[in-house]
């Protein structure tokens, strides 16, 4: 890593950029034209993404491909309200996903399933609808 990078990356730290940890659909680096997918090092500050493995610096202008990140650090009411508007809008949500629009543990989620609250798909992996949670949601306020 030169020291260019490494400022560049520092800078992006500070202004609130996280390295990305969820999963990237191959199409992504078709899409991105990307030689080298194994070098990919992405930080983002959702839903904007930067790609630092090599000198072209991709910054995708859509998030299709990329798993939305839940966070880590406690959002505030507004991030927390723009990023459970982004869930609902998927057909289907993790587990995790719908535990973080309820504001509730992932076990709980799980039991809501299996008393019915939650629709899940019908095949593996668990996949809960969002209709149900947005039901759910509804209640709950």
């Amino acid at each position: 890593m030169n020291s260019t990078l490494c400022r560049t990356l520092r800078k992006m730290l500070a202004d609130g950029f996280e390295q990305y940890n969820g999963i990237i659909d191959p199409t992504v680096y078709e899409r991105l034209k990307c030689e080298k997918p194994e070098r990919a090092y992405w930080v983002c500050n959702w839903p904007i993404l930067h790609c630092l493995g090599c000198r072209r610096k991709c910054t995708p202008k859509d998030i299709r491909g990329f798993q939305i990140v839940l966070p880590n650090a406690e959002p505030s009411v507004i991030e927390w309200q723009e990023r459970v508007a982004t869930l609902l809008k998927k057909k289907f949500m993790r587990p995790a996903e719908a535990a973080f629009c309820l504001d509730v543990s992932e076990r709980h989620v799980r039991d809501l399933v299996e008393e019915g609250i939650l629709i899940r798909h019908v095949r593996p992996p668990l996949r809960i609808t969002s209709e149900s949670v947005k039901q759910e949601m509804e209640q709950l306020e």
